[in-house]
């Protein structure tokens, strides 16, 4: 038996990272296994060809791919490369029942990834909550428990400067007679509320996915690295026979084998310490830029099937 260190979730060619870049950070955070998972529209095979290229010895390299399903963005796993060869996986929109039945032909996980994420490629937006929940009750499915992308939205929302200047001006406000005179204190009190109502909105993004992930038939964490400075950020530390994909993924489908989903953590002599790596402003801003800009190649191409 042994205990690896997988991040389940990573990317390569969007942000044209090189393959030595890659596996310098996934061996500086001793990283057992990734599943490199690039998007079906962003040529999946190249990613792993180059990954595998330059794989260590002592690292496993998982084959797979991030579907554009009609349930959001969903990720697919397989022992070996002949998942890029499953044509139907990279149509759009690919109906969720479908891209389930696949995977149960060709012997793939499929495993939801960032379901909270954003409302136009996440489950819980495009199907609603029931409909998600029912879903993943029902079918052989699993949930990405944790992403290292939203799960660090979260904290960076009250760790930054970006809202802690406007609380701590808010409060001012409210407590000072200016404020109370000019009535400026009733619109700190309001703004202060907005915030904190985004907050929570922020920390149901991550709390939800492991709620979810309880009643799927498995789970699984990653980075969704699009930097090399990401990886690991995400990762699933998973008890398994031996160092094999194949038995990776036996593995994966028992929770008992899960020995933690969550952000990066280091063993201590008292047990697991989380790492304190949080995400820059400049990475939340370029994930923004990545999001906006898909949501309006989206928007484009309706707009020519329409046509």
């Amino acid at each position: 038996m042994a205990l690896l260190t997988i991040d389940f979730h990573t990317h390569l060619l969007e942000k044209g990272v090189f393959a030595a870049s890659y596996w310098k950070a996934v061996k500086s955070n001793k990283l057992n296994a990734v599943a490199i998972t690039e998007h079906a529209d962003e040529s999946p095979e190249k990613a792993y060809r180059l990954l595998l290229e330059k794989k260590p010895k002592n690292v496993l390299l998982l084959p797979g791919l991030e579907l554009n399903t009609s349930a959001g963005h969903v990720l697919a796993f397989a022992k070996n490369d002949d998942i890029y060869r499953i044509e139907s996986l990279f149509k759009k929109n690919l109906p969720i029942k479908n891209a389930i039945k696949t995977a149960e032909a060709e012997e793939l996980l499929l495993s939801i990834a960032h379901p909270w994420g954003l409302s136009y490629d996440s489950a819980a937006y495009l199907l609603g909550e029931k409909k998600l929940l029912a879903l993943v009750e029902k079918e052989k499915i699993g949930v990405e428990a944790f992403n290292g992308m939203f799960g660090n939205v979260g904290s960076f929302f009250y760790a930054t400067n970006w809202v802690k200047k406007p609380i701590n001006f808010f409060d001012f406000l409210e407590k000072s007679r200016l404020g109370k005179k000019t009535r400026l204190s009733k619109l700190a009190s309001k703004g202060k509320q907005k915030i904190d109502k985004k907050g929570r909105e922020l920390l149901e993004r991550c709390s939800k996915p492991y709620q979810l992930a309880a009643k799927a038939k498995f789970a699984t964490a990653g980075s969704d690295a699009h930097k090399p400075s990401r990886i690991g950020t995400g990762i699933t530390k998973l008890q398994v026979k031996d160092k094999s994909l194949q038995s990776v993924l036996e593995a994966v489908e028992n929770k008992k084998n899960v020995k933690w989903l969550g952000p990066f953590v280091r063993e201590t002599s008292k047990g697991y310490a989380v790492d304190k790596t949080s995400i820059q402003k400049t990475e939340l801003l370029s994930g923004l830029q990545y999001a906006a800009k898909r949501a309006i190649m989206k928007k484009v191409s309706r707009k020519k099937a329409n046509s």
